[in-house]
């Protein structure tokens, strides 16, 4: 992005956009093409989609709510980590955690240590 243009965050949508991990928010490099934005994965510059991903203009503050299908792939990766059908990625490290007991407000990473609240009104 252009110096002095405010910085913006990306999401995935829903699975299979691009390796991204779903909940996970990712700073946006480039989005000045109409059809795809560049986000920095892993410190790498990758092209995605502008469909597949929901982009904020503000730093995400609140814990990601992710809800697998069981017929879907991700959730035998997410209940091989123990995690369930649905669990939370911190918004400041990405570190993913049980949402236990259900509904929970807000919730301290064990990562990072930050404490955010549930986002449990726009899951992905």
């Amino acid at each position: 992005m252009a110096e002095g243009n405010p910085r913006k965050w990306a999401r995935a949508r829903g699975p299979g956009a691009h390796g991204l991990r779903r909940g996970a928010w990712y700073l946006v490099v480039n989005d000045t093409q109409p059809s795809v934005v560049i986000l920095n994965v892993r410190k790498r510059n990758v092209p995605v989609p502008r469909s597949m991903v929901e982009i904020r203009p503000e730093s995400p503050n609140t814990w990601s709510v992710v809800q697998w299908q069981e017929s879907q792939r991700g959730a035998k990766r997410a209940g091989q980590e123990q995690l369930g059908l649905q669990y939370g990625v911190c918004p400041a490290c990405g570190e993913r955690a049980r949402l236990d007991p259900p509904k929970v407000a807000e919730l301290t990473c064990t990562q990072c240590g930050g404490t955010f609240a549930v986002d449990w009104e726009r899951p992905c």
